[in-house]
């Protein structure tokens, strides 16, 4: 059958001449398309490391109405800690809260990020993105762990405890088993950490990276100088509307403790959607994505459009094979390997420039988001390449079926 098919297509080559050229072109501009929309679709299933739903962020400010002596321990314990700890406390007792803690740092939807070095050999440093956290961080966000947890959070010990991202600790240890070993601040070398804890890799927003990450206790000293943010987790079924404003019109004037007041309440939810209004990220995607998913329909169209007319117009060579003795299937099965044939064909050039432009990095693919690996190639031409055979087969095989159904004498008369 297959060898029918090829001397039809020598023998039909003028005509078909300009369906390999439309393949080729189209087979570029739908890898293209489909190129994008796989990084967007992919990022959007990438798990964030941490779970936002139901966690609130609460704002403190601070007006400090004495001298805090900030050389003094003594002093920053009992002037701002320890007010600190009330505020903590109280959120904490509210009715639905399930979990508070404070922190401050890289934030979750948010530019203004943190960073540190750290070392493990004394020589090498690498650097990491770093939130200082209470202990029960990992319970507020429901941080996912490899492995370990959220444990040693003595502020007052050394080393210190801290749970890093798999970056971080294969940057540090190079594979090597990471809990248990130890690693100190480059920039403060008394300042020596012990790994609790390695969490799943973490990214601040959708079409983030994953990026080295390190969560480690407030200490004293720098807990001086930050006003923390407190996050808390609400049960569901708290969680329900006005829960903002009735917390800050009960709770608004109690936590107006030592040097803190009340500043602002709002939702990581909310957060993220004024994260992503003001960046503009989504709303590029959004605009991308809906006009290659019409570039798409268009293409769609056009390569049906094409394959249809064709069939259509061999109503009576399909009526004279039926007259000759083909069965409809024979028939369907000619049709159909004629066509996946031209297909092949016209594919291969296009194959090699998509190559050329992934290999030469021509085009924009998005590989802000995400690099470009051969893995990442094969599964967006092979998803090219079943989305095209689709198309030609629906193009094909419909209208050559409803012609496999007349009679061949009509189909003749036709012709």
């Amino acid at each position: 059958m297959w060898r029918s098919a090829l001397k039809q297509l020598r023998k039909n080559q003028k005509s078909n001449r300009w369906i390999f050229i439309e393949i080729v072109i189209v087979s570029v501009l739908l890898w293209y398309c489909v190129d994008f929309l796989y990084v967007v679709v992919l990022k959007n299933s990438e798990p964030s490391g941490v779970n936002l739903e139901h966690v609130y962020r609460l704002r403190l400010g601070a007006y400090p109405a004495q001298f805090i002596d900030k050389s003094n321990s003594d002093s920053i314990e009992s002037l701002w800690f320890n007010p600190l700890l009330q505020i903590v406390k109280l959120v904490n007792e509210y009715p639905g809260v399930e979990a508070t803690a404070y922190y401050y740092g890289s934030e979750l939807y948010d530019d203004n990020l943190m960073f540190q070095g750290y070392t493990a050999d004394e020589e090498n440093v690498y650097g990491a993105t770093i939130r200082y956290v209470s202990e029960d961080y990992g319970k507020v966000f429901k941080v996912e762990m490899q492995e370990g947890g959220f444990t040693g959070w003595d502020i007052q010990t050394s080393p210190q405890g801290a749970v890093i991202s798999p970056e971080l600790a294969d940057s540090l240890f190079h594979s090597q088993p990471a809990i248990g070993k130890t690693f100190r601040d480059y920039y403060e070398p008394n300042l020596k950490f012990r790994v609790t804890g390695i969490s799943q890799p973490t990214k601040y927003n959708i079409y983030e990276r994953y990026t080295p990450f390190i969560y480690t206790p407030f200490n004293m000293l720098r807990l001086s100088y930050t006003v923390p943010v407190i996050g808390f987790r609400v049960t569901p079924e708290a969680d329900i509307p006005g829960f903002e404003q009735r917390f800050t019109k009960e709770m608004k004037s109690k936590l107006n403790i030592g040097p803190f007041y009340f500043f602002s309440l709002i939702s990581y939810d909310y957060k993220a959607e004024v994260y992503e209004t003001a960046t503009g990220i989504s709303k590029y995607i959004n605009i991308i994505t809906g006009i290659l998913l019409f570039f798409l329909f268009i293409i769609f169209l056009g390569m049906l459009g094409t394959f249809w007319f064709q069939m259509e117009s061999r109503r009576g060579e399909i009526g004279l094979r039926m007259a000759l003795g083909s069965s409809r299937k024979g028939i369907l099965s000619y049709v159909m390997t004629e066509s996946m044939m031209l297909f092949s064909v016209a594919f291969i050039p296009a194959f090699i420039i998509c190559a050329n432009l992934a290999y030469w990095d021509v085009t924009y693919t998005y590989n802000s988001a995400m690099d470009y690996t051969p893995e990442r190639f094969w599964i967006t031409t092979l998803l090219t390449a079943v989305i095209l055979i689709a198309i030609i087969l629906a193009g094909v095989l419909i209208p050559a079926g409803r012609a496999s159904n007349i009679h061949p004498v009509e189909a003749l008369r036709e012709e």
